[in-house]
């Protein structure tokens, strides 16, 4: 299979260079572009909060797009194969959002990070990395966590 197009989904957890450095090899090996997209889940945010807190919680949305934004661009910075960084803000899971994102712009190979979590994190939390899995309608590169030297 030869890519030329590939999604690397971020989350700026502790292994996020670690799976950034698993797509930039796949994207060098296949001469693709690579795309760095991080999932800025507006519905987090959409509490319910009285009148006199809402300007406080818009400054505080402002302030983690900025952030996220600027962690994109550090991540970005050195990468050597063509690339771009996508900060997609949008309600829903982000598993799904990550899957339609990849379907609509033509992306041939999906790479995540997964981090054991135990079967307890899986059923509170869920899993990105297993949305992705079962709903991406392209090949998907699973990071696992690196085993304990």
């Amino acid at each position: 299979m030869n890519y030329q197009k590939i999604l690397v989904a971020i989350d700026f957890s502790s292994m996020a260079s670690v799976v950034l450095e698993h797509a930039e090899e796949e994207a060098r090996l296949h001469q693709a572009e690579l795309t760095l997209l991080h999932v800025f889940d507006t519905q987090i945010m959409d509490l319910q909060l009285p009148e006199e807190l809402l300007p406080s919680s818009l400054e505080m949305v402002q302030r983690l797009r900025s952030l996220a934004q600027e962690r994109l661009d550090t991540l970005q910075k050195p990468i050597r194969v063509p690339s771009h960084s996508v900060l997609l803000e949008k309600a829903g899971g982000i598993g799904r959002n990550i899957c339609e994102y990849a379907t609509e712009k033509g992306q041939n190979l999906i790479v995540i990070g997964s981090q054991e979590q135990g079967a307890i994190g899986r059923l509170l939390l869920g899993s990105v990395a297993t949305a992705v899995v079962h709903h991406a309608q392209c090949p998907v590169l699973v990071v696992k966590t690196p085993a304990a030297a």
